[in-house]
């Protein structure tokens, strides 16, 4: 029995090395593999440093928020209403949407490698998708490579339609969990009349969101991890950010500005539990603030507040990628909320919604 068992593992392999990988994966252009072996395979999967390399990428994916994440669910086998999430919630989702070519529906995978590269279609690493972005409110994203990131990291309602009077609110209000590309380029908030809104320079980072998220970094940071901050080894990575700043940046804390927006979001969101508009809720032992189901918003202005909230909350970077936008949202809510001109509270600990 050992012996036909070997005479079988010898054939797999003689049928393997027979079929050889025709396709190429690499950056770079390489020799013709010699017929009938699998050279073409090992370009990229060996143990050289451009394999490592891949390796290592590999790694610090399956560490981020993309490769750790459970959202892929969001498509249209657990429910109907789930399948206009699947373009940014799932890898079949959103290559069907820049390509045109719809997905099957058999199964749906979160977010991996193939999503954002197609190398064994293109004999490249070179990203699925580079063009500018429209975002919802008409404003063209165009930041080389982070236009890849734009399809998904962006609100997904326009304010100047969305928010409106006599506004009745559901928990679901909002622009959507993904605001990073509005914030950056300092568009599509609730804007008050009578309030000059600033913003800050950040649109002019090479590659947008590449060149601070992918900054190459120790610890579980930078690289395909995409976070700045590991909390663990209390490290933040700032390496992006003193490209710009010619190496005065030492946190993300920078001269405070995610200090003033965590106090600025404590100050807004009181006065929104206040008035009925926002309420906490517990989700699995989380408090979060949400908008008051069936609560409603009279005017416009006080619609525009709730969205405001939302929309800097949830960008989850306390206003970094554009602090100056994201404190005028904030300050222009209050000061409507408030029929005055709101002081900057200082911040004293990590705000609960958060």
């Amino acid at each position: 029995m050992r012996y036909l068992t070997g005479i079988l593992v010898l054939a797999v392999l003689a049928i393997l090395i027979g079929a050889g990988c025709e396709r190429k994966i690499v950056n770079e252009v390489v020799a013709e593999p010699p017929p009938g072996t699998t050279a073409a395979c090992f370009t990229c999967h060996n143990d050289s440093d451009f394999g490592f390399a891949l390796l290592a990428a590999r790694q610090g994916y399956e560490q981020s928020k993309h490769g750790t994440g459970d959202t892929y669910g969001r498509n249209r086998l657990n429910s109907s209403r789930y399948q206009a999430c699947e373009k940014c919630h799932t890898n079949e989702g959103f290559v069907a949407a820049v390509t045109g070519v719809p997905a099957s529906g058999e199964s749906f995978s979160r977010i991996g490698c193939f999503t954002c590269h197609k190398p064994h279609t293109s004999g490249s690493l070179q990203l699925r998708w580079t063009s500018a972005v429209t975002i919802a409110d008409g404003t063209i994203f165009n930041m080389g490579e982070g236009n890849l990131c734009a399809r998904c990291h962006q609100a997904r309602e326009n304010v100047n339609t969305y928010v409106k009077d006599s506004l009745i609110l559901t928990e679901r209000f909002g622009p959507h969990h993904s605001t990073q590309a509005d914030l950056l380029l300092g568009t599509n908030g609730y804007e008050y009349d009578g309030y000059e809104y600033e913003s800050g320079g950040h649109q002019s980072a090479e590659d947008g969101c590449l060149h601070c998220h992918m900054a190459p970094s120790v610890y579980a940071t930078g690289g395909h991890t995409f976070y700045l901050e590991d909390e663990a080894n209390e490290y933040e990575n700032v390496k992006g950010c003193n490209t710009c700043h010619g190496g005065g940046v030492d946190e993300l804390n920078y001269e405070g500005k995610q200090t003033e927006v965590a106090g600025l979001l404590d100050h807004l969101g009181d006065l929104l539990v206040n008035a009925g508009l926002m309420t906490w809720i517990d989700e699995g032992g989380e408090m979060v603030l949400l908008p008051t189901d069936s609560a409603l918003a009279e005017t416009a202005e006080q619609a525009g507040a709730v969205f405001n909230f939302l929309y800097v909350h949830d960008d989850g970077s306390l206003g970094i990628h554009n602090p100056d936008y994201a404190v005028g949202l904030l300050e222009s809510s209050i000061e409507y909320l408030e029929g005055a001109k709101a002081p900057t509270r200082v911040h004293d600990g990590p705000i609960a919604a958060h």
